[in-house]
Protein backbone atom coordinates (compact mmCIF):
# COMPACT_ATOMS: atom_id res chain seq x y z
CA UNK A 1 0.00 0.00 0.00
CA UNK A 2 3.11 2.26 0.60
CA UNK A 3 4.20 1.47 -2.84
CA UNK A 4 0.63 2.44 -4.20
CA UNK A 5 0.58 5.88 -1.88
CA UNK A 6 4.11 6.97 -3.18
CA UNK A 7 3.14 6.74 -6.54
CA UNK A 8 -0.16 8.81 -6.11
CA UNK A 9 -2.71 6.00 -6.24
CA UNK A 10 -5.72 6.92 -4.06
CA UNK A 11 -9.37 5.89 -4.16
CA UNK A 12 -9.62 7.94 -7.71
CA UNK A 13 -8.19 5.21 -9.59
CA UNK A 14 -11.41 2.91 -10.54
CA UNK A 15 -13.06 6.64 -11.58
CA UNK A 16 -9.62 7.06 -13.66
CA UNK A 17 -9.58 3.16 -15.28
CA UNK A 18 -13.13 3.69 -16.48
CA UNK A 19 -12.49 7.07 -17.87
CA UNK A 20 -9.70 5.44 -19.67
CA UNK A 21 -12.00 2.37 -20.73
CA UNK A 22 -14.93 4.69 -21.88
CA UNK A 23 -11.97 6.61 -23.88
CA UNK A 24 -10.58 3.86 -25.31
CA UNK A 25 -14.32 1.97 -26.30
CA UNK A 26 -15.54 5.57 -27.63
CA UNK A 27 -11.69 5.88 -29.46
CA UNK A 28 -12.24 2.18 -30.84
CA UNK A 29 -15.64 3.14 -31.99
CA UNK A 30 -15.11 6.46 -33.66
CA UNK A 31 -11.92 6.32 -34.63
CA UNK A 32 -10.00 2.60 -34.91
CA UNK A 33 -12.49 0.86 -36.58
CA UNK A 34 -12.71 3.34 -39.28
CA UNK A 35 -8.86 3.05 -39.43
CA UNK A 36 -9.00 -0.91 -39.39
CA UNK A 37 -11.19 -0.63 -42.31
CA UNK A 38 -9.31 1.58 -44.47
CA UNK A 39 -6.15 -0.37 -43.76
CA UNK A 40 -8.21 -3.81 -45.07
CA UNK A 41 -9.62 -1.90 -47.63
CA UNK A 42 -6.19 -0.50 -48.78
CA UNK A 43 -3.98 -3.93 -47.97
CA UNK A 44 -7.26 -5.57 -50.61
CA UNK A 45 -6.46 -2.76 -52.75
CA UNK A 46 -2.63 -3.36 -52.91
CA UNK A 47 -3.28 -7.27 -53.56
CA UNK A 48 -5.76 -6.67 -56.48
CA UNK A 49 -3.24 -4.05 -57.83
CA UNK A 50 -0.28 -6.70 -57.69
CA UNK A 51 -2.24 -9.41 -59.45
CA UNK A 52 -3.53 -7.20 -61.90
CA UNK A 53 0.45 -5.43 -62.42
CA UNK A 54 1.28 -9.65 -62.80
CA UNK A 55 -0.93 -10.28 -64.88
CA UNK A 56 0.29 -6.80 -67.08
CA UNK A 57 3.74 -7.84 -66.72
CA UNK A 58 2.75 -11.45 -68.41
CA UNK A 59 0.48 -9.69 -71.04
CA UNK A 60 3.29 -7.25 -71.87
CA UNK A 61 5.91 -10.06 -71.57
CA UNK A 62 3.68 -11.79 -74.30
CA UNK A 63 3.25 -9.10 -76.75
CA UNK A 64 7.03 -8.66 -76.45
CA UNK A 65 7.39 -11.91 -77.41
CA UNK A 66 4.70 -11.59 -80.21
CA UNK A 67 6.57 -8.71 -81.58
CA UNK A 68 9.91 -9.99 -81.62
CA UNK A 69 7.82 -12.68 -84.19
CA UNK A 70 6.68 -10.29 -86.25
CA UNK A 71 9.84 -8.11 -86.49
CA UNK A 72 11.37 -11.76 -87.36
CA UNK A 73 9.46 -12.82 -90.02
CA UNK A 74 9.27 -8.86 -91.59
CA UNK A 75 13.25 -8.98 -91.31
CA UNK A 76 13.10 -12.48 -93.34
CA UNK A 77 10.50 -11.19 -95.76
CA UNK A 78 12.32 -7.97 -96.65
CA UNK A 79 15.60 -9.89 -96.97
CA UNK A 80 13.74 -12.42 -99.09
CA UNK A 81 12.31 -9.84 -101.03
CA UNK A 82 15.58 -7.40 -101.61
CA UNK A 83 17.23 -11.05 -102.35
CA UNK A 84 14.71 -11.47 -104.66
CA UNK A 85 15.04 -7.88 -106.47
CA UNK A 86 18.77 -8.39 -106.27
CA UNK A 87 18.61 -11.24 -108.42
CA UNK A 88 16.42 -9.80 -110.78
CA UNK A 89 18.60 -6.58 -111.59
CA UNK A 90 21.39 -8.79 -111.73
CA UNK A 91 19.87 -11.27 -113.85
CA UNK A 92 18.72 -8.36 -116.27
CA UNK A 93 22.35 -6.89 -116.17
CA UNK A 94 23.77 -10.40 -116.92
CA UNK A 95 21.62 -10.94 -119.59
CA UNK A 96 22.79 -6.83 -121.05
CA UNK A 97 26.25 -7.70 -120.60
CA UNK A 98 25.95 -10.80 -122.61
CA UNK A 99 24.27 -9.53 -125.61
CA UNK A 100 26.55 -5.95 -125.57
CA UNK A 101 29.68 -8.80 -125.33
CA UNK A 102 28.08 -10.79 -128.24
CA UNK A 103 27.45 -7.31 -130.57
CA UNK A 104 31.44 -6.53 -129.51
CA UNK A 105 32.86 -10.21 -130.15
CA UNK A 106 30.89 -10.01 -133.66
CA UNK A 107 32.13 -6.51 -134.15
CA UNK A 108 35.55 -7.22 -133.23
CA UNK A 109 35.51 -11.11 -135.38
CA UNK A 110 34.03 -8.68 -138.65
CA UNK A 111 36.94 -6.29 -138.21
CA UNK A 112 39.40 -8.41 -138.07
CA UNK A 113 38.13 -10.30 -141.08
CA UNK A 114 37.74 -7.10 -142.97
CA UNK A 115 41.50 -6.07 -141.64
CA UNK A 116 42.76 -10.33 -142.82
CA UNK A 117 41.10 -9.34 -145.95
CA UNK A 118 42.75 -6.45 -146.26
CA UNK A 119 46.27 -7.27 -145.64
CA UNK A 120 45.40 -10.39 -148.08
CA UNK A 121 44.80 -7.84 -150.55
CA UNK A 122 47.74 -5.76 -149.80
CA UNK A 123 49.64 -8.70 -149.64
CA UNK A 124 48.74 -9.50 -153.03
CA UNK A 125 49.36 -5.97 -154.97
CA UNK A 126 52.36 -5.89 -152.91
CA UNK A 127 54.03 -9.14 -154.17
CA UNK A 128 52.14 -8.37 -157.67
CA UNK A 129 54.59 -5.30 -157.38
CA UNK A 130 57.64 -7.04 -156.04
CA UNK A 131 57.55 -8.97 -159.28
CA UNK A 132 57.80 -5.94 -161.38
CA UNK A 133 60.26 -4.33 -159.40
CA UNK A 134 62.61 -7.82 -159.22
CA UNK A 135 61.99 -8.29 -163.34
CA UNK A 136 62.59 -4.33 -163.52
CA UNK A 137 66.38 -4.74 -161.41
CA UNK A 138 67.28 -7.71 -163.52
CA UNK A 139 66.96 -5.91 -166.54
CA UNK A 140 68.82 -2.85 -165.18
CA UNK A 141 71.55 -5.21 -163.82
CA UNK A 142 71.50 -6.91 -167.12
CA UNK A 143 72.24 -3.50 -169.07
Amino acid sequence: MEIFTQLGVDSSLPYQFGIILAVFILANFIFLGKLQSVLEVREEKTIKLENAAEGTIEKASSMQNEYKLKIDDANRTALKVSTEKKQKVTQKFTDQYKQTEKEVNSLVDKSRSDFSKEIADSKEKYLAESENLAQSLVQKILQ
